[in-house]
């Protein structure tokens, strides 16, 4: 083998590594301390040791601060060579840049860190060869946050189980999503949030301890008897790692997760169809980005720019302790991205023109708090419940949500008042002690009717809080049948039917599963319930009613007191100026007793409808009386229509004259 290469320096960004249109090969990567380092080039394209390798050292001449950026010509045969590693001193490592990993294609597969390779990229003239994919006339969807309707998902937990329907080699993959397309459209989603499907080993290993050669204890190691065959113990195995199946860990965060491809060799376009598929549904597409707290926050702002701009993706939730928000929100790229966070310190992104587009948004756990508080009928709730109902900011926006990832699933938090973490192998001390979750009397799964019935009640009464609420309302993939996690609350590595979606619970629950279409439907119809700006409380435009008002068992006397558990919130369509809406009353007893309560007075030749009541199957019917029987636990929803009777009236009035 010729080793007459030449070494020449280049231009330090961007950083990654591919062959040229010349031949040549291109490294830019940050060696921080190291002593010697370089690129070993490998001719197989399985990830593993056979085949030829080339071992390239990079001389301090081409460095600029931490960065070796050198452009390699006179390589023998450049195009044999198809995957590369980098090497810094003894260790050898994968590109942190990498496009696309070999190594990781089978999910949970035990993979030493030397087994993992980055594929070596050709460039063309025109660009990246190996990218020229098609997008068509794909185009951002840009959906305001008062329109939208978020839905959660794990990618692999979502259709790996069988009872989901999908093709076996589909099963917990991209393609295995778009298999559950229509239901999905079904809903009225309009946007998917991914966790995380960027690359990892999925596995946590423990780090090896310092000058002992073992592995140092970490959460969940054991030991694993070995025995032969005539039963004696022959010796202990250390089971060396856990699966964490959520992936809230450090990734290669520019290549698509393989092992959630049907084809891994080809994530790329597998998931660029994917998104491609959704915006031509109208659906936009969310991704979750973990980042570590020592993470280099140029890595940050690179993943985000390349997947903006390499996949489309039309935003990104933020998850880690130390994440450069305001850089971010400040870069060009990112000026119609959507960007979640758990919090943000809105005063140092403050638009001063009141029609900007809201990109920002916070994950609203204010709004989790008091909606399950209210639920279960807690003292010294109704106040926040309706503070968080009506939080509408002008600046940001807000993702109203009851359950996420983290926690109960809907149907478990109306089935166990404690965590059941035991499978996770931590003595059931993971997961958080402060679910505000009640089981309606029994604990766990029973038969008894009055108990189910109740809890299927509960279950419509916070579903109609979230779709009633001026935030964005976002599931998780699965309650809206009431998938069931056994009352596991963090379910971090359980990569089996505990944390996979059982779609045979859609089956179980349909009526559960049509009320939340009825509201999606009824939120989508209306745009007072889904303002763009937050309503003012007061009768602006002179029609006798505020844009909003609440109610106690009186109409017009709220009661918010700290043992009232009951509440009226009237949305007056009038204020919908290009097209006049009726009025929209929404009742909440969450008392354990029945209440009478008094609808407010409409105007003359409107009567109250009953749209919708969560203690009973209830018809759409008109009603006359004033005075109504709230069924303990229950929420009711009314809406105006013109009284046919009191035509009638006038016209056998008129007739008389």
């Amino acid at each position: 083998m010729s080793l007459n290469y030449v070494i020449h320096k280049e231009k330090p960004y961007p950083l990654g590594c591919y062959i040229d249109y010349d031949k040549s090969l291109v490294v830019r990567a940050v060696f921080e301390g190291a002593r010697s380092c370089g690129i070993v080039l490998f001719s197989d394209s399985s990830g593993k040791k056979a085949g030829k390798s080339l071992k390239i050292q990079l001389q301090e001449s081409v460095k600029r601060g931490n960065i070796y950026s050198a452009r390699i010509t006179g390589i023998d045969n450049i195009d044999d060579y198809t995957s590369y590693n980098f090497f810094m001193d003894e260790e050898n490592f994968c590109d942190p840049y990498a496009e696309h990993i070999l190594g990781l294609e089978g999910f949970g597969k035990d993979v030493k860190d030397s087994d993992i390779r980055a594929v070596l990229r050709n460039k063309s003239l025109n660009g990246n060869s190996y990218n020229c994919y098609d997008w068509g006339d794909d185009a951002p969807l840009d959906i305001p946050y008062n329109d939208s309707f978020v839905y959660l998902m794990h990618v692999r937990g979502f259709t790996k189980s069988s009872s989901s329907g999908v093709p076996a080699s589909a099963r917990g993959t991209f393609t295995g999503i778009l298999d559950k397309l229509d239901h999905i459209k079904s809903l009225g989603v309009t946007a998917i949030e991914l966790m995380p499907c960027y690359e990892m080993d999925e596995l946590d290993k423990p780090k090896r301890s310092k000058g002992r050669g073992s592995d140092s204890a970490v959460p969940g190691n054991a030991k694993e008897l070995v025995f032969s065959k005539d039963g004696t113990i022959v010796g202990k195995n250390m089971i060396k790692h856990r699966l964490n199946f959520w992936g809230y860990k450090k990734g290669y965060y520019f290549a698509p997760r393989s092992s959630y491809c049907m084809d891994p060799s080809n994530a790329e376009n597998e998931v660029k169809d994917f998104i491609k598929t959704l915006h031509k549904n109208g659906i936009e597409v969310i991704m979750q980005f973990y980042f570590e707290e020592d993470e280099s926050e140029s890595l940050i702002l690179d993943a985000l720019r390349f997947w903006r701009c390499s996949y489309h993706v039309d935003g990104f939730h933020l998850k880690g302790a130390r994440i450069p928000k305001r850089l971010i929100f400040k870069d060009p790229l990112f000026t119609d991205v959507k960007i979640w966070y758990d919090w943000f310190e809105y005063e140092d992104y403050h638009n001063d023109n009141p029609d900007h587009a809201k990109y920002l948004a916070s994950y609203n756990t204010a709004f989790l708090y008091a909606s399950r508080r209210f639920l279960k009928g807690d003292d010294n709730s109704c106040g926040d419940f309706l503070q968080a109902m009506v939080l509408n900011n002008p600046e940001y926006g807000n993702i109203n949500y009851v359950c996420d990832y983290e926690g109960f699933r809907l149907a478990d938090l109306v089935s166990y008042e404690h965590k059941h973490n035991e499978e996770n192998g931590e003595n059931n001390k993971d997961g958080s002690d402060n679910n505000l979750s009640w089981n309606c009397g029994i604990e766990g799964r029973t038969k008894k009717r009055g108990i189910l019935e109740l809890r299927k009640r509960q279950m419509k009464n916070i579903l109609t809080m979230l779709f009633m609420s001026q935030g964005t309302p976002m599931i998780f993939g699965g309650d809206e049948f009431a998938n069931s996690q056994n009352g596991n609350n963090n379910p971090y590595c359980q990569d089996n039917e505990i944390g996979w979606v059982d779609w045979k619970a859609l089956d179980k629950n349909r009526d559960l599963f049509e009320y939340v279409n009825f509201l999606i439907a009824l939120r989508k119809k209306y745009n007072i319930l889904h303002e763009k700006n937050a309503f003012k409380l007061m009768d602006y435009i002179s029609c006798g009613y505020p844009d909003l008002s609440y109610h106690g068992r009186e109409a017009w006397r709220p009661d918010l007191s700290g043992h009232s558990h009951i509440l009226g919130m009237l949305y007056c369509g009038l204020y919908e100026k290009a097209n006049k809406e009726p009025f929209i009353y929404v009742c909440y007893n969450m008392h354990w007793s029945e209440a009478e309560l008094a609808l407010p007075k409409l105007p003359d030749g409107y009567v109250w409808k009953l749209l919708s009541d969560t203690a009973t199957d209830t018809k759409v019917q008109s009603m006359d009386a004033v005075m109504h029987t709230l069924a303990s636990r229950s929420v009711r929803i009314y809406i105006s229509e013109i009284d046919t009777n009191a035509k009638k009236k006038g016209k056998k009035k008129a007739k008389k004259k």
